[in-house]
């Protein structure tokens, strides 16, 4: 809220009074949800294998570690998973 309050303190008393009516009128709840839900879909992971981008919720997962570290891996396909586990099964060995 710290940052909010930073830009808010910048505005002119006619801005405060427009912000404060999109607030009632419910346009900044959904302006934030939107804002939100594309930036979701435009976060990218990389694949620790080939360094493909990936977006979010696309590609295999693969969660990993004990319970109290889990670490999460997305893999662009198949290939690179088997590559993953191969690797991590001849490191333990």
């Amino acid at each position: 809220m710290n940052r909010l309050s930073k830009i808010l303190e910048t505005l002119s008393l006619e801005d405060l009074e427009l912000v404060k009516k999109d607030l009632e009128a419910g346009n900044v709840h959904s302006i934030l949800n939107k804002q939100i839900t594309q930036a979701k879909l435009s976060k990218l992971a990389l694949c620790p294998v080939c360094n493909t981008p990936i977006k979010e919720g696309e590609g295999l997962h693969l969660q990993f570690g004990p319970p109290s570290l889990r670490k999460k891996a997305t893999f662009d396909g198949v290939d690179c998973l088997r590559y993953f586990i191969e690797q991590h099964l001849q490191r333990r060995k």
